[in-house]
């Protein structure tokens, strides 16, 4: 079992997450993630080199949690053959070298457990968010939610769950079929305009656009608009506030507002992808 771990940047779950490690018997390194860590920092010892989840990479850096600059192709380059590099998004143009290098790789996202518990984190921290943004309960609201992957769902359930009238949009039928065997309402994404004059509330989980200036006009001028999925998002919060609808981009929901149990779960999939690698 690998048991050399170094972790590059992230999130408070990240270093809440290296402290877990270290409990559970892990030589844990840190870069970006405590002050002055990169003093310490060995990529060339480590047996793992753990990147943050969901981006690993954002414009050519690593995000780190002390703000230091972290170019994700330097500590590549310094860890020895066969080391294991787990990663979320944003690595994808040093993976080529990397292997080429001797490195082998895996994502995240290969976590089906991971992904589904990351979910739910995600959805409670939304729902949360919702009762902020809005000056009545769910329960007298008609929700939308854009998409219907393990976020959406878990987000959706949720809010029908504390009494909302939730509609979902989504581009496969299957989706449909799925909420509407949940109980929900769906329509298809290019049916928009069916439902927006009622909703209250919109939460949207796709990251490609999917409501434009005149759709977003159609609805009511109290609604309420969260943004929940990564570039390029599914609205323009110019345009939203343009027409004086209330509007928040709401990044990294679990590190925000469970860091301890988003860090219990990122390192229990840590875990589980390193012990893949048990001979």
């Amino acid at each position: 079992m690998l048991k050399k771990v170094l972790l590059i940047g992230g999130d408070e779950r990240a270093a809440r997450m290296a402290s877990l490690l270290a409990a559970d018997g892990y030589e844990t390194q840190t870069l970006g993630l405590f002050s002055q860590d990169e003093r310490l920092a060995r990529p060339a010892e480590a047996e793992a080199l753990v990147f943050p989840y969901p981006r690993s990479a954002v414009d050519g850096l690593t995000p780190t949690f002390t703000g230091l600059s972290v170019h994700p192709q330097d500590v590549l380059a310094a860890a020895k053959p066969g080391t294991l590099v787990l990663s979320g998004a944003g690595l994808e143009n040093w993976q080529d070298s990397g292997e080429a290098l001797g490195l082998t790789w895996k994502r995240y996202e290969s976590d089906e457990s991971f992904l589904q518990a990351n979910a739910e984190i995600s959805a409670e921290a939304a729902v949360f968010e919702a009762m902020r943004m809005t000056d009545t309960t769910l329960m007298d609201l008609t929700a939308l939610v854009t998409g219907y992957g393990r976020f959406g769902r878990a987000l959706a359930l949720r809010l029908a769950a504390l009494g909302a009238q939730v509609w979902v949009a989504a581009r496969r039928e299957q989706q449909r079929a799925w909420a509407r065997s949940d109980g929900l309402q769906a329509v298809g994404l290019k049916e928009l305009a069916q439902v927006l004059p009622r909703v209250g509330l919109v939460l949207n989980t796709v990251p490609a656009p999917v409501f434009s200036p005149d759709s977003l006009s159609l609805l009511p001028r109290d609604a309420a608009l969260m943004e929940l999925a990564s570039a390029p998002y599914g609205f323009d919060l110019k345009a939203a506030a343009a027409l004086g609808l209330k509007a928040q981009r709401l990044p990294g929901l679990p590190a925000r507002y469970a860091p301890a149990s988003a860090a219990r779960a990122l390192k229990q999939a840590v875990r589980r992808l390193l012990e893949e690698e048990t001979p």
